[in-house]
């Protein structure tokens, strides 16, 4: 039976005519070849690797564009790619990937040499140096400085010179031509070889499994073709351990601290890797310290399968065991501090007097567990007053004299959020621990702690591991803190679920604020989100005289009236009803990307309803001028963060421009990886934002995600408005289903072992 959908319907009585429209689909691109020599190049980027570039083919002028740079004239290449009609420039060849040749004509050497290439070799010297040694040129260049002094006009210091300069660029061209024919593209090439200079083809043939995580764009069946262009045998210890460290990095991605030995191994044997050939590599690893192995001999949730007595090993990429450790090692650092002095209680009492706001018994016992604890969490949900209680302390603790005082949230969005809330100065935790960006390292640490008598961290929910290490060595003894998050919540993105284990391990004081404070405007979706809490699917608000309610449920009849039901929202009920501006008001959030009402197609289709007339270029689809962008990659160069939300304000040839709140920032081809389409925006991506309206999109299509954390997540992102359009079954398995996807690691049994010990 379909839940009631008899309440208040934000999309009012009218009937809506279901429209459905085809989507776009050019099928895949064939692939071209065009091979000849460079005769001029018409326009390069080095930085970015973008070139256009005119070719001899076959005795005519073709014109090429792609990753091609660095790119000179004479040099004779094979693009990979397709032919495409630009509607500016007319017929291209439209470059994927390219391979380059040492010319082999004099006036290719010419052009070659004369291009700029190397340092110090000009068209004079180029023509000098041809006319003498003719197609012998380049091994005359490579024979070095004796050899180039039987040239008219090249002495000694002038002939070393060249020598050096043509050593370098031709060692650049070779190995960049190696990692080419490997199977790697023009960026990635250069960016191996930025890192790596001479050594990067014998990095790769190490374990070209690593370049997943050290190359954009590098993925885990790339690491294979790259293995077997190497000649690595399938059953090597060397390929072992790549797949070791792939597989665990790939289980970090998924917010694992690690993996036991009964999900690592059969995963292996599914690759073709042998007994003999795992436990050398897992040897090999452990003796070279990328490893880490924790011998466990009771069952360890999420391991519910083995026995009392059965002993397993539980491996780690060595940095996260350590982040592990550390913060249980902190944390109990920090516990052990003594109790700090009681306040003085007319200053508690003044500062209550002037904040006119009486705490319940669980917000008192949270000030108190904060005022005397050294460490302590506050957890609660939406409407439980867990800012209103924040606010309260600061002026407790300011009126004590207590300070310096830092606030901190894991993200730029919700550091803001806090400073609004709070009325004090927040920052993310990376600008409190002071991150440099140049050595990528925290200058705050164990040896150079924060200057902090109370530091207060909210949005717990989404630190993981590594960051809750760096924070918490950076934390003096002399310092008290406290955590605040709804535990309720999705975990990190990152690796590790602290919050929730630093609350379920009953070692750090804890309290849960239950009380529904929030009255008036905004009641609706706070209670509705207490009622998913609880198991049981919530009503549409009730709506006043004015006919504005601020929590609904519609029940679309299939995906097509969905989508349908979501256009009208945003286009007509939202900005006539509540003044909300489409563009930057609204969030659309869906569990997962693909299907009719995943992320994906939703992003496609608001993007033409949002913005029909934006500026589009075929190098950066799907974006076009307007379109509204998430970064999903921190980049603290930048100030930019995962999260941030943007429209991009202009597009170029090679760049992409989006305006943020850190101002504009440009991104080439190869960065386009940090941004998503964020009309709508899936709910893990959302976490610790906040948007004036969101509207959840829950499908049966969505079964396997269907989770009532998800769902809970979602619902409190929405700070005035909130629409769930869902369809019947999938909204009752999102309340219902109450199981957390597992994830692997040891911290909650590190905590509970210091408290038996």
């Amino acid at each position: 039976m379909a839940p009631s959908g008899n309440g208040p319907n934000i999309l009012g009585p009218e009937a809506i005519a279901v429209q459905t429209s085809e989507m776009a689909n050019n099928g895949p691109k064939v692939h071209e070849t065009l091979a000849g020599q460079i005769t001029q190049v018409l326009y390069q980027d080095p930085d970015k690797g973008f070139a256009v570039v005119q070719i001899l083919h076959q005795g005519r002028f073709e014109t090429a564009a792609g990753e091609l740079s660095p790119v000179h004239e004479g040099e004779e290449v094979r693009l990979h790619g397709h032919w495409h009609q630009h509607p500016k420039f007319g017929r291209q060849f439209k470059v994927s990937w390219s391979e380059h040749e040492s010319p082999t004509t004099q006036e290719g050497l010419r052009r070659y040499l004369g291009s700029g290439a190397f340092e110090g070799v000009g068209p004079d010297v180029a023509d000098r140096l041809v006319a003498h040694f003719g197609e012998e040129t380049l091994a005359a260049l490579e024979a070095g400085t004796e050899k180039l002094q039987e040239v008219r006009g090249i002495g000694p210091v002038r002939a070393e010179a060249l020598a050096e300069a043509f050593q370098e660029g031709w060692q650049r061209h070779r190995v960049l031509a190696e990692l080419r024919g490997l199977g790697l593209n023009g960026g990635q090439a250069r960016e191996l070889y930025q890192r790596h200079q001479a050594g990067a083809v014998a990095r790769i043939r190490r374990d070209p499994y690593a370049l997943i995580a050290e190359l954009r764009g590098f993925g885990f069946q790339s690491a294979e073709n790259l293995a077997r262009n190497l000649g690595l045998p399938e059953d090597s210890p060397a390929r072992a351990r790549g797949l070791i460290r792939h597989l665990l990095r790939q289980a970090a991605g998924e917010g694992h601290a690690c993996l036991p030995e009964t999900e690592l191994h059969p995963k292996l044997e599914q690759l073709g890797l042998s007994e003999q050939s795992r436990d050398q590599a897992f040897q090999d690893l452990l003796e070279d310290g990328r490893l880490a192995v924790e011998k466990v001999s009771a069952p360890v949730d999420p391991a519910p399968d083995l026995e009392p007595a059965e002993a397993l090993g539980w491996w780690y990429l060595s940095g996260l065991w350590q982040d592990e450790q550390g913060v249980a090692h902190h944390v109990r650092r920090l516990l052990n501090q003594p109790p700090s002095a009681p306040g003085d209680p007319q200053a508690v009492i003044a500062a209550m007097a002037r904040s006119g706001f009486r705490p319940d018994e669980s917000q008192r016992q949270a000030l108190e567990m904060a005022l005397l604890r050294s460490f302590s969490v506050m957890t609660g949900g939406p409407g439980t007053g867990k800012t209103t209680t924040l606010r309260l302390l600061l002026d407790i603790l300011e009126a004590q004299g207590v300070g310096p005082i830092s606030l901190a949230s894991p993200t730029g969005r919700a550091a803001k959020r806090l400073q609004e809330a709070t009325g004090r100065k927040a920052s993310t935790i990376h600008r409190l621990l002071g991150f440099e960006p140049h050595n990528m390292a925290f200058r705050h640490h164990e040896d150079l702690p924060l200057e902090a008598e109370f530091l207060i961290v909210d949005e717990v929910s989404m630190l993981d591991l590594p960051l809750a290490h760096a924070l918490l060595q950076a934390v003096p003894d002399t310092c008290r803190v406290l955590f605040v998050g709804d535990a309720d919540q999705l975990p990190s993105v990152g690796p590790g679920t602290v919050l929730r284990d630093l609350v379920t391990s009953e070692v750090v004081p804890t309290t849960r604020l239950r009380f529904l404070h929030r009255q008036g405007r905004g009641s609706a979706i706070a209670a509705a989100a207490h009622e998913v809490l609880g198991g049981r699917i919530p009503a549409s608000s009730p709506q006043g005289g004015s006919g504005s309610g601020d929590f609904f449920v519609v029940y679309p009849r299939d995906p097509h009236h969905a989508v349908t039901l979501i256009e009208r929202l945003i286009q007509e009920r939202m900005p006539e009803r509540y003044g909300l501006d489409p563009g930057k008001d609204v969030l659309v959030l869906a569990p997962m990307y693909r299907g009719p009402l995943g992320v994906d197609a939703l992003n496609q289709r608001l993007s033409q309803v949002l913005n029909p007339d934006g500026k589009a270029e075929d190098w950066c689809q799907p974006y076009r001028q307007g379109d509204r962008v998430m970064v999903i990659r921190n980049d603290y160069e930048r100030e930019v963060f995962n999260g941030d939300v943007g429209q991009v304000s202009a597009i170029s040839p090679t760049t992409l421009t989006v305006e943020l709140d850190s101002g504009l920032q440009e991104y080439d081809r190869e960065q386009l990886q940090d941004l998503v389409p964020a009309y709508c925006v899936t709910v893990h991506r959302a976490q610790g934002s906040e948007a004036k309206a969101v509207i959840v999109v829950l499908d049966r299509s969505h079964f396997l995600l269907l989770r009532r954390s998800l769902f809970y997540t979602a619902m409190t992102r929405g700070k005035s408005l909130v629409v769930v359009v869902a369809a019947p079954a999938a909204l009752r398995r999102a309340v219902a289903n109450n199981t957390e996807s597992r994830r692997f690691g040891l911290l909650g049994r590190r905590l509970t072992s210091f408290e038996q010990n």
